[in-house]
Order: C-alpha cells, then structure tokens, then sequence
C-alpha cells in the first residue's frame, strides 16, 4: 500500500510546474536570495516568496529604464527586470501590454495563473507588490516568470502560471 502512495507523490512531483531548489538556482543568478518565505507548485503554477539580502540586481539581468527598452532587451536576451520610477509594476506591465502585447500579456497571465498557487502570506506579498511605486518588475520569457522585488521591504515573488 505505501509503494503506490510514494509512486503517486513522485509522479505528482515530478509534474510541478517547478521546483524550489531549480527556482532558487535560477533567481540566485539575477537577486542576492536569502531564506525562502513560501514556495509552492503545482503542474500549472509555482510561486515562490523570498527574503533578498540586498536589493541589487546582479549582472546577469539586464536593467531597463522603460517599457520600450524592457521589449528591447526581452527580446535580445529572453529576460529583462525594469525599475520603473514612480511607476507600480501593475502600471509597468500596462505600458508593457500596451507596447508589445505578446510579452505584456504573458506577464499578465503569469500573475493571475500563479494566484491558484498562492498561499496567504505569497498572495498579500505579491497584491502589496504590484501596487508598490518604486518596486521592480521583472520577466524571464523562457520559464514564463514574473517577478516582482521590492527592496526596500527585501522581498521578492516569482509567479508563473501554465506553459
């Protein structure tokens, strides 16, 4: 009885959307990550709520200073984070969805596929986020996350939704 029940978990596993240790790789090379608040995934969605120790943006992801350059670079690169002065990401993903549709677009459903696999403390993180002036938004076209960093409360959410 207990073979099929671990054969199922792994199977179940094995379909995640993504998986914590390969997120944390991932965001490690682009945020300074500290201890994971909350991660959760299914086949259809991960979230992941993170402390950052700084809120640098290390090399590895590119820096736009708007919506036209952030289409730029996502489209060169694959991945661009965008600080948008006086702008809350929610308002940055419109300029986005407004200038190139495909890519804002994607933004978009990748937040509200993602709410199926938040938790409470992820889902007021990432509401908080979106409405935050200052904070940065940032999108990884080849795993389809949006991330969303605030460093001055040192947090950041990556929320992907279906592929």
């Amino acid at each position: 009885m207990l073979v099929p029940f671990l054969a199922v978990i792994a199977l179940v596993s094995a379909c995640a959307r993504d998986a914590e240790a390969a997120q944390r790789a991932r965001l490690g090379a682009w945020f300074a990550l500290g201890e994971t608040v909350e991660f959760a995934a299914t086949m259809h969605c991960a979230v992941g709520l993170y402390r950052v120790a700084d809120g640098r943006i290390r090399a590895a992801m590119p820096v736009a200073g708007s919506a036209p350059e952030m289409a730029r670079i996502v489209a060169a690169r694959g991945r661009a984070a965008w600080i948008a002065a006086g702008l809350t990401p929610d308002t940055a993903m419109m300029a986005m969805a407004n200038l190139d549709r495909p890519t804002g677009m994607a933004m978009r459903r990748a937040g509200l596929e993602a709410r199926a696999c938040m938790e409470a403390t992820s889902e007021s993180a990432f509401h908080h986020l979106l409405g935050q002036s200052g904070a940065v938004l940032a999108w990884e076209a080849e795993t389809g996350a949006l991330m969303l960093m605030d460093p001055q409360a040192g947090l950041l959410i990556v929320a992907m939704g279906d592929r």
